[in-house]
């Protein structure tokens, strides 16, 4: 018995000696690659990044080995460039860059066989000028290792070197999935403090493209499909936003975009519109046909457009076009019939210039001077307002004028200065006009000191109640001056 367990004894003790001296001696083989010369390393490094995962870095000789959380090479203060004839362009800068290395046969240190890198901490630069390097590297066939970037930031700048936007990036990973053989990019972090998440796919057997964009916190959803049809791209996308849905079908050219949908939503309401994009330069017309319009939802839901005009992501001196938006029935707004609604677009300001409204019965309104202004995180539209009116006795029976007043005063037209609040989707009379046949202003003190009393108030436009009582009021401080 004794015997038996002096052998146990003695086993366990040969056991865990060997166990250790194996690890001891696996620890001395993982540390093999920090003999390696550096300045060695930094050219094996330089040529197999090139080679396996087209990046041209200009790696510098501040280069460590590291064992944990796996055999890796630590690089700070690396350069991305891109090669443009022959002067290289500086497109990115990597704080930290980490090289993880198979652990097979580290006794050559001519043949490091690199399993996958991570870059942290780096600033990227692009504008229109070098965004090829991006439309370059989605043709080529990813490697199956993947490029893994964390906690960075792509700057995209306009030619005179003014940013745009920053893309503020979480996570992202690059890499070719071999079993579908297909290019993968998966990224996830904020644009405008919008958290985003985008997935980017692409076919290497039929060149099909899928893109997959999403914004939770804007309730945005947007899916691009890209089909190869005789050499060149046809797309299919569907474009999700609150409770509107745009499903488009078109086709890029050489320096033009055309578009088209017949089955796109807003709210609940179908729509069909065409586009035609120019690239060089840079212009769109988009024309949208809506059998009727809920008017009231939109002037209900201006948030959304509070975060994109505040964001200022539009405002941009190249960005010239027109969203058109014509519709033949207004919903719920009973005092005007259809509509002709312009999203100007003109080097840098955005303004709702000759939108028309129409009441079949009376007269019809012209939309002008309008700009949008950012104050502390809030925007407001401001503009005016020019009510032409073409039968005076219908408009004075809208709005209940008595008969015994109604042409105590005559007047052609009213002109109304307005700011429209987008955070509350409430609206401010400012000043208040009447016009004569030769579009002469009427002076009036008792109207200018009402609306100077009323400048405080703010109301709903959509409410159609309260417009009318307001307006009532209007005509009638003006009539009685008479």
């Amino acid at each position: 018995m004794k015997k038996n367990f002096f052998n146990i004894k003695l086993n366990f003790k040969i056991g865990v000696f060997t166990f250790f001296s194996l690890f001891f001696l696996y620890l001395l083989y993982l540390s093999i690659p920090s003999l390696y010369d550096s300045g060695r390393v930094q050219k094996v490094l330089y040529n197999k990044l090139i080679d396996e995962f087209s990046l041209n870095l200009s790696l510098s000789s501040d280069i460590t080995y590291r064992i944990l959380p796996q055999p890796h090479f630590y690089i700070k203060d690396t350069k991305i460039f891109r090669d443009k004839t022959k002067v290289s362009e500086e497109i990115g800068e990597v704080k930290d860059l980490k090289v993880f290395i198979s652990r097979t046969n580290f006794f050559n240190k001519e043949n490091i066989n690199i399993n996958k890198i991570e870059l942290s901490k780096c600033n990227f630069f692009f504008n229109r000028k070098n965004l090829d390097y991006i439309s370059d590297l989605l043709k080529k066939e990813f490697s199956q290792k993947k490029i893994l970037i964390k906690k960075s930031k792509l700057f995209f700048n306009d030619k005179n070197d003014n940013i745009i936007f920053i893309y503020t990036i979480k996570n992202l990973n690059l890499f070719k999935n071999y079993k579908e053989n297909n290019n993968q990019i998966k990224t996830s972090g904020s644009l405008f403090k919008i958290p985003i998440s985008l997935f980017w796919q692409k076919d290497l057997n039929n060149k099909n493209t899928l893109l997959n964009f999403k914004a939770e916190k804007v309730d945005i959803d947007f899916t691009n499909k890209g089909k190869l049809t005789n050499g060149k791209y046809i797309y299919d996308n569907n474009f999700s936003i609150l409770t509107n849905n745009f499903k488009t079908k078109y086709e890029i050219t050489e320096n033009n975009i055309k578009l088209n949908s017949k089955k796109s939503f807003i709210k609940n309401t179908p729509i069909s519109y065409t586009g035609d994009v120019e690239l060089s330069p840079f212009s769109f017309k988009i024309v949208i046909d809506a059998k009727e319009m809920d008017l009231e939802y939109f002037l209900n839901s201006t948030f959304l457009l509070n975060e994109i005009i505040s964001s200022k992501i539009l405002i941009n001196k190249n960005i010239n076009g027109l969203i058109k938006l014509k519709t033949k029935k207004l919903n719920k707004i009973r005092l005007f019939d259809r509509a002709d609604l312009n999203l100007n677009f003109e080097e840098g300001d955005i303004n709702l210039n000759k939108s028309v409204f129409l009441n079949n019965e009376f007269g019809k309104i012209l939309i002008y001077n309008t700009n949008f202004e950012h104050h502390d995180g809030s925007s407001n539209l401001n503009g005016q307002i020019k009510m032409d009116i073409y039968n005076l006795d219908q408009f004075f029976r809208v709005f209940s004028i008595p008969k015994k007043k109604r042409f105590k005063k005559k007047f052609n037209k009213i002109n109304f200065s307005y700011t429209f609040y987008l955070n509350t989707s409430k609206f401010s009379i400012d000043k208040i006009n009447f016009l004569d046949e030769q579009d002469k202003v009427i002076q009036s003190k008792i109207l200018d000191d009402f609306v100077e009393d009323n400048y405080e108030t703010r109301f709903k436009i959509s409410n159609n109640v309260l417009f009318k009582n307001f307006m009532r009021k209007v005509l009638n401080t003006y009539l009685d001056e008479g």
